[in-house]
């Protein structure tokens, strides 16, 4: 790959380059920038479990578990709204019905049994099944078709970091379900309850135009 990018430096150099090799650096820069967004997205959930040890605690059926739990409750979550006629004033109520359903979703895949002892440990795997599962769905299939174009932008970058964000907060919630005392279960009820219409407000409100200007010069 270096031998290539020097000879399309030295051409572009020279000013000796055919619209064959032109088209060819950019799909070296499209799968560059595809392999990016790919480390970005996916790369943590890598790093915490190595770092974690949960290979040498046999965390991977766990992590299974977890992966084929979030499928489930996303074709559940799926085959609801196609069951229902929703309006734009119902969303936050579907949003509510949703996390409480992940929520459910996220106690069933803690009561099954596994090998791993260390509570800690158990979190942390289920939490990377988890946030993978949803990460799949929600940023991969997105990734492969639209991050390989020409035309690059940070459009997908900050994809990248908003499943990185997704991550850290379905290990939160995992932790506080897996609390099971009455902080957590506040904790919880915030989370579910006040933080989507608290995102609805600034949505709606005033500071979507200071969001909105200010995307305008990192996007």
């Amino acid at each position: 790959m270096l031998t290539r990018l020097t000879r399309f430096v030295l051409n572009l150099q020279s000013q000796q380059f055919s619209n064959l090799q032109i088209k060819q650096l950019l799909h070296l820069m499209a799968f560059s920038h595809l392999i990016n967004c790919l480390l970005l997205a996916f790369g943590p959930f890598f790093v915490v479990y190595k770092a974690r040890s949960l290979a040498e605690q046999g965390a991977y059926k766990t992590v299974l578990i977890s992966i084929l739990g979030c499928l489930l409750t996303q074709f559940c979550k799926l085959f609801l709204l196609a069951s229902l006629s929703v309006i734009t004033e119902q969303l936050i109520h579907i949003k509510l019905l949703f996390d409480l359903i992940d929520c459910y979703g996220i106690i069933l895949v803690a009561k099954q049994k596994t090998n791993i002892d260390d509570k800690i440990s158990r979190v942390f795997a289920i939490a990377i099944g988890w946030a993978l599962m949803d990460c799949v769905m929600k940023h991969l299939f997105t990734f492969i078709p639209n991050a390989t174009t020409d035309e690059f932008t940070w459009t997908f970058i900050l994809r990248g970091f908003t499943a990185n964000l997704e991550f850290f907060e379905t290990l939160f919630l995992v932790g506080l379900l897996q609390s099971k005392n009455k902080i957590s279960y506040a904790l919880i009820l915030l989370k579910v309850l006040v933080l989507p219409n608290f995102q609805d407000i600034i949505t709606r409100g005033g500071l979507s135009s200071a969001y909105m200007l200010v995307s305008r010069f990192v996007i």
